[in-house]
C-alpha cells in the first residue's frame, strides 16, 4: 500500500467526520440521546435517575418534570443560586443542562409546565415590586419567537394564598397547590383553585379525604384529576411519606393511603410527578442520604387503586 494512497484514504475518513452532526455532551462527558435523557427506563422498583448526570453536592429541592411533548426537562438543585436546571432535547439528543433564572434577583425554583407547555409556572421569592415583602409566590414565563417573555405574576386570587414547594395543573387548566394559611386543619394543606377559562376561581380547601392535622403539601395532580398524589408530614409517617387518593364515581376524593413499601422509606420521600406520557412516576427520596432524584413505572399506581 503506497504513501499516496494512505494519504487520501486519511483524507477521506477526515472529511466523512467532519460531515457527522455534532453530538452535545453533557457535565460529566457523555452523550444523552433519546427520551427521558437518555435513561434505561425502570421497572417496578424504584431506581436513581440519570446518576451520573444528576449528582448535585447537596442534593435535590424537585424531582425532574418534563415538557407534554417530553423534549424539556427542569428540576431544581439544593444550590444558592437560586436557579433552575433546563435541558432540551435537539434532533434527539439532550443539550447540557443549562441555569436558569429568568432574570430574577431572588431566584427560581420547583417549576412546572402548563398542560399544553406554552408556559412554564415556578416560584420565587422576588417582591413583585419595591417595598413589597418578600414570600414565596407563583410566576410563570411564555414561549415568544426567541425564547421565554419576561416574568409575570398569577392572578391575585392565588397570590392570596402564601404557598410552598411544588405545584401542579391537571389538563382543564385546575390549579393544585400548598396553602399556608393556619388554622384551616394542619400547618398547611392542599387547596383546589378551578380555572373557569379566563380566571381563576376562590381556592378550595380538598377536605379531609386529603388534609390531615398534619403537613399536607406538594401536590401531583393526573390531568384528568382522577388520581391526586402529595407530599405527607405527621404521626402516621415515616418521616416524610408520598400519599395517594383517588376520584370517586360520585366526584369525591377516596381517604389518602400511604403509597407502600416500595415508595415510602424510613428516609424523606417526597415530591412526586408523572410523566406526560403516564409511563413514569419520579419522586425525591433521600434513601441513600442525600436528596436525589428517583424514577418507577407509572404501573405502581394502578396497582393502588381500591377495589
Amino acid at each position: 500500500m503506497n504513501r499516496k494512497f494512505l494519504l487520501r484514504s486519511f483524507a477521506v475518513f477526515i472529511l466523512f467526520v467532519a460531515g457527522l452532526p455534532a453530538q452535545r455532551q453533557v457535565a460529566d462527558g457523555s452523550v444523552r440521546r433519546g427520551p427521558y435523557l437518555g435513561q434505561k427506563p425502570p421497572g417496578m422498583t424504584p431506581e436513581l435517575f440519570a446518576p451520573q448526570l444528576l449528582d448535585a453536592e447537596h442534593g435535590y429541592h424537585t424531582a425532574v418534570v418534563f415538557s407534554p411533548d417530553l423534549t424539556e426537562a427542569v428540576w431544581s438543585p439544593m444550590e444558592i443560586d437560586g436557579s433552575l436546571r433546563y435541558s432540551k432535547m435537539v434532533n434527539g439528543t439532550w443539550t447540557s443542562p443549562q441555569k436558569v433564572d429568568f432574570g430574577l434577583k431572588m431566584g427560581v425554583g420547583d417549576a412546572t409546565f402548563s398542560p399544553d407547555g406554552n408556559r412554564l409556572y415556578f416560584l420565587s421569592f422576588q417582591p413583585p415590586k419595591t417595598g413589597a415583602e418578600e414570600k414565596e409566590r407563583i410566576w410563570f414565563v411564555e414561549r415568544t419567537g426567541d425564547g421565554w417573555s419576561e416574568p409575570k405574576l398569577i392572578d391575585e386570587v392565588i397570590l392570596a394564598h402564601p404557598t410552598h414547594w411544588t405545584f401542579s395543573f391537571a389538563k382543564n387548566g385546575n390549579l393544585y397547590f400548598t396553602s399556608e394559611i393556619e388554622g384551616v386543619r394542619g400547618e398547611q394543606d392542599i387547596y383546589l383553585a378551578r380555572f373557569d377559562g379566563k380566571k381563576y376561581l376562590e381556592p378550595e380547601d380538598l377536605g379531609e379525604a386529603i388534609n390531615s392535622d398534619g403537613k399536607d403539601l406538594a401536590p401531583f395532580i393526573a390531568p384528568d384529576e382522577n388520581y391526586l398524589i402529595f407530599t405527607r408530614i405527621g404521626k402516621n409517617t415515616r418521616k416524610t411519606d408520598l400519599y395517594i387518593s383517588f376520584k370517586n364515581s360520585d366526584g369525591g376524593w377516596t381517604k389518602a393511603v400511604d403509597m407502600g413499601a416500595a415508595i415510602n422509606t424510613e428516609h424523606h420521600d417526597l415530591c412526586a410527578a408523572v410523566t406526560p406520557d403516564a409511563k413514569y412516576l419520579f419522586f425525591l427520596s433521600q434513601r441513600t442520604g442525600k436528596c436525589r432524584i428517583y424514577w418507577v413505572d407509572a404501573g405502581i399506581i394502578e396497582n393502588l387503586k381500591p377495589n
